[in-house]
C-alpha cells in the first residue's frame, strides 16, 4: 500500500490535464518518465512555451519525489517537494500560481482518495480538497509509519547484525541518486536502534552538478575517503562514485540498495568488499526489475570471464593484431567526434546568437559576450549584462583559484526572479 505515492500521481494527472497534452506518458515514478519530461522541458524552452516548460519542471520534481518515496522514506519525498515549493517564484505567472495552489490544495478541483485509517479498512469517497488540504494530507501520510518502506527494515537488520559496539566492520551502501544517499543518512540518524557511537556514517557522492542536491567538492570527497580509510567513519552511503578505484582492504560489507546497473558496476561494487568473510547483499523488491537485472548480470559476468579466458588463450601475434585494429577504430572515432564539434562551433556567427532567460524569455545577451576561462567556466564580459539580473546570495566558494577570473555570486533574473 502506498497512499502517499498514489496522491502524488493524482496531482501529476491534474497537471497533465492542465497542460492539455493528452499524449503525455503516465508511467509516473520511473526513469523513463523522467527522460521524457526532461526532453519535453527542453523542447518547450526552445519554443518559448513557458506554460509547458514550467509544468514539465514541476512534473519532474514530483517524479523525483516518487523515486525517493520508492527508494527511501515518504518524509524524505515530502521534504523534497516542500523545499521546491518554498523557493521564490514568479507570482505574476498564472501557471506558477496554478501549480503552487495545486500543491497546497488551494485550487479546489483536485480529488483524491481518503487518507489515514480509511485507506486500510476501505476507501473513502472522492472529495475535493479545501485550502492547504493536499499539502497537509501529504504530510500526514508521510508521517504514518504503517506505510514505511519495507526495504529500510531489511537494511536495518543487516546493519544491526554487522555493526556491533566493539566491532571493526566497515561498509558501503550503494544507492541510485545523491538524494537517496542523503535520505538514507537522515534515516540512519532518525532510527533509534542504529543511533550510537558504533555506526559512524557519512555520504559520498559525485562532484558534478545535479538539480537534485548539492554536489561534493573533490576536497570533500577526499576528506570522507580518508576518514573511512582510517576508521573514523565506518559506513558510507554512496552513489556509483565509490564503485571504482576506492580500495579499502578493511571494507567487509557492501549493500546494493535498490540499484539496477550493468554487470561491470556489479563486479566493481563486489570488489569494494575486500576483507576476509565479507558480506555482499542486494536489497530490492521481490520479482522486481532490479532482481531480474542482478540475475542477468550474474550470467553476463560468467560470459565475460569466458571471453577473458579466450583472449588469454590467443596466440601473441593474433592478440597484437587485434589490439592494433581496436586502437585504429578508437582513433578514427575520436577524430570524427572532434571534427563534428569543430563544425558545430562554426555554424553560427556569435553576434547573431541570442541568449534568453529560460523562465520568462527575456533576451539578456549575445554569443559574442561569452568567454570561457581555462576551458571550463563560461563568463559574460559585457558590462550591460548587469541590467538584467540582481544578486541573490553571497560569493560562491570554489575549491581552486583561477588566473583570470574570480567567482562571483548567484544571480536571479530581474523580470521573473528565477
Amino acid at each position: 500500500q502506498d497512499p502517499f505515492g498514489e496522491r502524488l500521481k493524482k496531482v501529476m494527472e491534474r497537471i497533465q490535464q492542465y497542460m492539455e497534452m493528452p499524449n503525455l506518458p503516465r508511467d509516473f515514478g520511473t526513469q523513463v518518465y523522467e527522460q521524457r519530461i526532461v526532453e519535453l522541458e527542453k523542447r518547450a524552452a526552445e519554443a518559448f512555451c513557458r506554460r509547458t516548460r514550467v509544468c514539465a519542471l514541476h512534473l519532474r520534481r514530483y517524479n523525483d519525489a516518487l523515486l525517493v518515496n520508492d527508494t527511501v522514506r515518504m518524509v524524505d519525498a515530502f521534504q523534497c517537494l516542500q523545499q521546491f515549493y518554498a523557493a521564490e517564484r514568479d507570482s505574476k505567472d498564472p501557471t506558477e500560481r496554478f501549480l503552487t495552489a495545486t500543491f497546497e490544495g488551494n485550487g479546489g478541483g483536485l480529488k483524491v482518495r481518503g487518507v489515514g485509517g480509511g485507506r486500510v479498512g476501505g476507501s473513502a469517497p472522492d472529495t475535493p480538497l479545501t485550502r492547504a488540504e493536499n499539502r497537509m494530507s501529504l504530510q500526514a501520510l508521510a508521517e504514518d509509519q504503517r506505510y514505511d518502506n519495507p526495504r529500510l527494515g531489511k537494511l536495518e537488520e543487516i546493519l544491526r547484525e554487522h555493526f556491533q559496539p566493539l566491532g571493526t566492520s566497515r561498509g558501503i551502501v550503494f544507492t541510485k541518486t545523491r538524494q537517496s544517499a542523503h535520505s538514507l543518512l537522515s534515516w540512519l540518524q532518525d532510527t533509534a536502534a542504529l543511533r550510537g557511537h558504533h555506526i559512524r556514517a557519512a555520504v559520498l557522492t559525485g562532484a558534478g552538478y545535479s538539480n537534485q542536491t548539492r554536489h561534493m567538492t573533490q576536497n570533500e570527497q577526499q576528506d570522507v575517503i580518508k576518514l573511512f580509510r582510517e576508521g573514523a567513519l565506518n559506513l558510507l552511503f554512496s552513489t556509483s562514485v565509490a564503485e571504482e578505484g576506492l580500495d579499502i582492504p578493511e571494507c567487509n560489507i557492501v549493500v546494493r540498495y535498490g540499484l539496477m546497473t550493468n554487470e561491470i558496476a556489479m563486479v566493481q561494487a563486489q570488489g569494494r568488499a575486500r576483507a576476509e568473510n565479507s558480506v555482499y547483499s542486494v536489497l530490492a523488491k521481490a520479482n522486481s526489475r532490479e532482481v531480474s537485472r542482478e540475475q542477468l548480470n550474474e550470467n553476463l559476468v560468467e560470459l565475460m570471464e569466458r571471453a577473458i579466458r579466450a583472449v588469454q588463450a590467443m596466440p601473441e601475434q593474433e592478440y597484437r593484431l587485434k589490439i592494433r585494429e581496436l586502437q585504429q577504430v578508437a582513433v578514427t572515432s575520436w577524430l570524427m567526434k572532434e571534427a563534428k564539434i569543430s563544425e558545430r562551433k562554426q555554424l553560427h556567427d556569435p553576434d547573431a546568437v541570442r541568449f534568453y532567460c529560460v523562465n520568462c524569455n527575456t533576451p539578456v545577451c549575445h554569443g559574442s559576450d561569452i568567454r570561457t576561462v581555462e576551458g571550463t567556466h563560461h563568463i559574460n564580459i559585457n558590462p550591460s549584462f548587469r541590467l538584467y539580473y540582481r544578486v541573490s546570495s553571497g560569493k560562491i566558494q570554489f575549491p581552486r583559484t583561477f588566473k583570470d577570473w574570480e567567482p562571483g555570486c548567484r544571480i536571479a533574473c530581474c523580470q521573473c526572479s528565477q
